[in-house]
């Protein structure tokens, strides 16, 4: 089990998957005492095995183990942002679409600047499904749930699985699956992203 403090600086690490780190960098984001930070940070690379060191003592995302726990704090991330009031609408407007949703194993992530900004232009959501044919109904579900909740500005970008697989064998490429990594607020099918990302960044 996370401590709080350790809870707070996964999020960092979750919220910029590819992202590199030096514990300084950590204790002046999340503005704490370095000695907390330091502290906190040993067991999750030790024991927990979910950050990992390199030589240079940089620290990054280690997200090919432990996917239920990354998804814990993916979805404390997630009720973070839902609970803002200026996402009031479009917190109930994807909890209504997650509900009737008929597939069982998909992910719906919200990226780009509407993760950060207080009055995006659009907001882009991402929906990863399992294949090709199931992805132009599953837009028009998304876009007619928006409209039920007033929520006319959502920009939905359907994928299917092997379409992530190749997004993310291309590293350098400017894809959408390359730009969510570093910033994104899965709503659902955490565990099931981090075994996509697994799968298909080498």
């Amino acid at each position: 089990m996370l401590t709080k403090t350790q809870a707070k600086i996964m999020q960092v690490f979750t919220a910029k998957i590819t992202e590199l780190f030096s514990i300084r960098s950590i204790e002046r984001e999340l503005k704490m005492n370095y000695s907390l930070v330091h502290r906190a940070i040993k067991p999750l690379i030790e024991k927990h095995k979910l950050l990992q060191s390199n030589k240079q003592n940089y620290l990054s995302l280690n997200y090919k183990e432990n996917h239920d726990v990354l998804a814990f704090i993916e979805y404390q991330r997630r009720n973070e942002f839902l609970k803002k009031p200026k996402n009031t609408y479009l917190a109930m407007c994807l909890r209504d679409f997650v509900d009737e949703f008929k597939e069982e194993n998909f992910v719906l992530l919200v990226f780009g600047s509407a993760v950060d900004k207080n009055d995006p232009n659009d907001i882009d959501i991402l929906l990863i499904i399992d294949s090709m044919e199931k992805i132009e109904p599953a837009e028009l579900q998304l876009h007619n749930t928006g409209r039920n909740y007033g929520v006319e500005n959502l920009h939905v970008v359907a994928i299917s699985y092997e379409s992530v697989y190749e997004m993310l064998g291309l590293r350098d490429q400017h894809n959408v699956m390359n730009e969510v990594l570093n910033k994104h607020i899965i709503i659902h099918g955490a565990e099931l992203f981090y075994r996509l990302l697994k799968k298909g960044r080498k």
